[in-house]
């Protein structure tokens, strides 16, 4: 009798795991958008119908909601970016003895979870918080600034709490390019501006395309901090499935609106991995 093969074994427990954990609840998931629930029941008829998407697409409000949820989900990978880059640099290049306490600092808002930056940044943004308290000590403004309940308040915590994502695969990319690259490029009379753009830019485009994913993903599909610092009065596509799912009841409708979620996320991966394909044949191209 043939022995079954070690390597099949250590994974066996992971891929049953990873079976009864994740793709069971998703494939219910799946099949629960295409079921649907009458009003004033709170009884799913497990028949196969359309009508939670096709509500979804006949509706200017889950459209609205989708539209503002987009394009939180784009600024906050922008502004990430924008961010992460430089301090990723940074942090390889410069931060030598200090890296490892630094990349910890980085790491504290994915450690503690989306909820406790969340409430942190309420008490910094409120009305009577610390900025809009700053800003008034040093005359910059008479009325408070009002950054909760709105767009500003939920992008701020979204790329609070998402520039991780973005500085770790950066700095990962940056890391493995040599400093000689840099030295050669001046040596032959490239300013400083020009060899950041013409070297170390298009070599760290694997890292950007993976930092955008990641956050791009995760602002997408984050509840709790739109839910919190949007204070309720702003409805993105997590919080209104939250609102079908917890207040509502409707589990079906809540599930169609999460398989889209999934599906702009599948499609994000996609743009992503065409992106990754065009650079290597850029690479590739004489």
């Amino acid at each position: 009798m043939k022995r079954p093969d070690p390597a099949v074994l250590l994974l066996t427990p992971a891929l049953l795991l990873t079976g009864v954990v994740f793709l069971a609840p998703f494939g219910l998931l799946v099949a629960t958008g295409f079921w649907s629930q009458p009003k004033g029941s709170l009884i799913v008829e497990r028949s196969f119908t359309l009508d939670n998407y096709v509500r979804i697409a006949a509706d200017l409000y889950y459209w609205r909601g989708l539209g503002r949820t987009l394009g939180l989900s784009a600024a906050t990978t922008i502004l990430c970016l924008l961010i992460g880059f430089p301090v990723a640099q940074w942090l390889v290049r410069r931060a030598r003895r200090t890296r490892a306490l630094v990349t910890a600092l980085i790491l504290v808002p994915l450690v503690c979870g989306a909820l406790l930056p969340t409430l942190g940044l309420v008490n910094i943004l409120g009305t009577l918080g610390v900025l809009n308290g700053t800003l008034k000590a040093l005359g910059l403004i008479d009325r408070s600034i009002p950054f909760l309940g709105n767009d500003s308040g939920i992008l701020i915590g979204l790329v609070q709490s998402f520039l991780p994502l973005m500085i770790l695969p950066l700095a990962t990319v940056l890391d493995r390019l040599p400093v000689s690259l840099e030295e050669a490029a001046m040596s032959l009379g490239a300013t400083r501006p020009k060899v950041w753009r013409r070297v170390i830019l298009p070599l760290a485009a694997p890292g950007m395309l993976a930092g955008a994913l990641l956050v791009f993903c995760a602002a997408l599909t984050s509840f709790v901090t739109p839910q919190i610092l949007g204070q309720g009065k702003v409805a993105t596509f997590a919080t209104i499935a939250y609102q079908q799912a917890a207040l509502v009841l409707d589990w079906p409708f809540a599930s169609a609106l999460a398989v889209v979620m999934l599906a702009l996320i599948g499609a994000a991966g996609l743009l992503v991995a065409l992106g990754r394909r065009a650079l290597l044949a850029a690479e590739r191209a004489p």
